[in-house]
């Protein structure tokens, strides 16, 4: 198989290597900003969970009201 070797103008080169510096650039913000959104949004959900959190504990005391306790056993008639 034989290699053919072409030349490159400078400016060609030039102009291709900063398109790719620019895309790469781009990409790098795209990327920041999804990383950046997906952190809001997981201190979002933290934050809901804790509330979820909280409000199964105050119901579960609530509940604990209307339980038996433990030693008070069940009589059958």
């Amino acid at each position: 198989m034989t290699t053919k070797t072409i030349a490159i103008d400078p400016r060609v080169a030039l102009t291709e290597e900063s398109a790719l510096i620019d895309h790469y650039r781009n990409r790098a913000l795209v990327l920041a900003q999804t990383l950046f959104e997906r952190d809001v949004k997981v201190a979002e959900l933290e934050t809901e969970l804790a509330e979820l959190k909280a409000q199964a504990e105050a119901q579960a005391a609530d509940l604990a009201e209307f339980r038996p306790a433990a030693d008070t056993a069940v009589q059958e008639d």
